[in-house]
C-alpha cells in the first residue's frame, strides 16, 4: 500500500525544481517537477514527489484524518 501525506511548502529552490516541506514538524525535501509550488502552498507528497497542491480545507481534512489514525494505533 501507499500512501501520500499532505505537507506545507517551507521554501523552493533549484528554480522550483525541488522543495522543503513541513510534515508536521518534520522538514522532508521533496521533487516539484510534476507541480509548480510556492511557500505556503499545502501540498500531497508521495515518495518525494508533490503529486497535487491542496485546497486548504481538503490538506486540513486528511491532516485530521491521519492525526486520528495515530492516536488510534497508539491506543493499541
Amino acid at each position: 500500500m501507499c500512501v501520500a501525506f499532505p505537507g506545507t511548502v517551507i521554501s523552493v529552490g533549484e528554480n522550483g525544481k525541488r522543495a522543503k516541506v513541513d510534515f508536521a514538524g518534520t522538514v522532508m525535501d521533496a521533487m516539484t517537477g510534476f507541480r509548480p509550488v510556492k511557500e505556503g502552498d499545502r501540498v500531497l507528497v508521495h515518495a518525494g514527489c508533490v503529486l497535487k497542491v491542496l485546497p486548504e480545507d481538503e490538506a486540513n481534512e486528511l491532516y485530521e484524518i491521519f492525526r486520528e489514525l495515530m492516536e488510534a494505533q497508539a491506543s493499541i
